[in-house]
């Protein structure tokens, strides 16, 4: 029989070289770098980190600020003007006036001084609440870090699986090849149909489409995490044993409560809340401060007789406001900030209410991928048991070509299953640390 079949061949050829040619991509230029390599490389490059840092400065810039206007307000001033002469109309408005002289050059120099002495406390409260600012955008900081630290290792080990299933893809086909060769020589001896060889073919052809789409999805993972790290090269996971485990859920939860990133920064939130009520009640209390003024002026129009000599004044005192309309008019004040509070207090016990949820279903997703490992690991032993009898049936033609490539396939989906559940269970361990806010 006629074995030339082109349109197979020449698939099977394309497929190749395609392959071929990516892979050549991949190994130029390649980083062999580990997790926690990485994770170094992001937190130095990422944008998103840096933005949160440059808030969390101004915040500090602004504690100081509201510290140095503790400071009393001090300010010179000056001045020089004209004057013309006064008419006075002692005939009538429209009569000719007299003109009634006057100093003509005035001048005006002096400060001014004021220490605020009680304003009900809110200079102080104004301190704290920009303070509570500064843990809040502190929180956001470290947030924004967990949040890179939580993306990149989603990535890294996504990228990770996709090399496991590109190893073990290039080995299957190796095998698929090596099978391709054996079937082709029973089919010369007259043992099995072309068809067999037909379907291996096309079997093998799909497992180099499969390797290819692989390697497109390290190339896609690849452009993620380079773009967070700065990383120019091709970054090549390393190969590590994963010894880390959770056990015991309520500690977790404990954990969990005490250094979750949002349970901090709703804490903070309340306090901000309960202290803007505070800063609506000072409204109501006076105001006291020491003022001072001092003055050299020409000509001397503070006292009479008038003169145009020089002369200087200093006046000290104390200046007390107290605000009468603040009583109805802060009412509504005082009120708002309550509500506010109110309303800040249970979004953070709905938000340790969402915590906990996560949490559960972080730790039972985690508990399931370990289980679903230890299943894959059984999977595997009776894949490749049942792989190696068929394969013997087939080649004493005592099975079906489609239940040798069944069995292949059976065993290649198991492996890939395996590797895909030891990374779940990592993925499922990292987002229980980010969620606990030790990650």
């Amino acid at each position: 029989m006629n074995l030339n079949f082109p349109t197979w061949v020449k698939r099977s050829l394309a497929i190749g070289v395609l392959s071929s040619s990516v892979y050549t991509t991949y190994a130029i230029d390649s980083l062999h770098v580990s997790l926690d390599d990485i994770l170094k490389h992001a937190m130095n490059n990422s944008k998103h980190i840096k933005q949160s840092h440059l808030n969390l400065k101004q915040k500090e810039v602004e504690v100081e600020q509201t510290r140095m206007e503790l400071l009393p307000k001090i300010s010179v001033r000056g001045s020089a003007s004209y004057a013309t002469n006064m008419p006075i109309y002692d005939n009538g408005i429209f009569k000719k006036p007299s003109q009634h002289e006057v100093i003509h050059y005035l001048y005006d120099t002096g400060a001014d001084f004021y220490l605020n002495l009680y304003n009900g406390h809110r200079d102080l409260m104004k301190i704290q609440s920009a303070k509570l600012e500064k843990e809040i955008a502190s929180i956001d900081w470290l947030t924004a870090n967990a949040e890179i630290k939580m993306e990149v290792c989603n990535l890294y080990l996504d990228l990770q699986r996709c090399y496991i299933h590109k190893n073990l893809i290039e080995n299957d086909i190796i095998d698929q090849k090596e099978q391709l060769k054996q079937v082709k020589n029973l089919y010369k001896a007259g043992s099995v149909l072309s068809s067999d060889v037909l379907r291996i073919e096309l079997e093998l052809s799909k497992r180099e489409m499969l390797l290819v789409q692989i390697q497109h999805d390290i190339a896609a993972n690849n452009q993620k995490l380079q773009f967070i790290t700065g990383i120019d090269d091709e970054i090549v996971p390393t190969e590590r044993v994963f010894d880390k485990t959770l056990f015991d859920y309520e500690e977790i939860v404990k954990e969990a409560k005490e250094n979750a990133f949002i349970l901090q920064k709703s804490e903070q939130e309340v306090q901000l809340k309960k202290l803007s009520i505070k800063q609506a009640k000072s409204n109501y209390l006076p105001e006291l401060g020491l003022t001072s003024t001092f003055t050299f002026a020409n000509p001397q129009i503070f006292l009479y007789p008038y003169n145009d000599a020089w002369y200087n004044l200093g006046i000290v005192g104390l200046k007390l406001n107290i605000p009468i309309s603040s009583f109805y008019l802060n009412k509504n004040v005082v009120k708002s900030a309550n509500i506010a509070y109110e309303r800040e207090k249970v979004k953070h016990h709905h938000e340790e209410e969402t915590l906990e949820n996560q949490l559960l279903q972080a730790f039972l997703g985690y508990k399931l991928a370990l289980e679903e490992k230890d299943v894959k690991l059984k999977n595997v032993d009776l894949a490749q048991e049942n792989a190696r009898i068929i394969k013997n049936r087939y080649f004493k033609s005592a099975a079906l070509v489609t239940d040798l490539l069944d069995a292949d396939m059976q065993l290649l989906q198991t492996l890939f299953e395996l590797e895909t559940a030891k990374i779940a269970i990592q993925k499922h361990y990292y987002f229980i640390e980010f969620l606990k806010g030790t990650i």
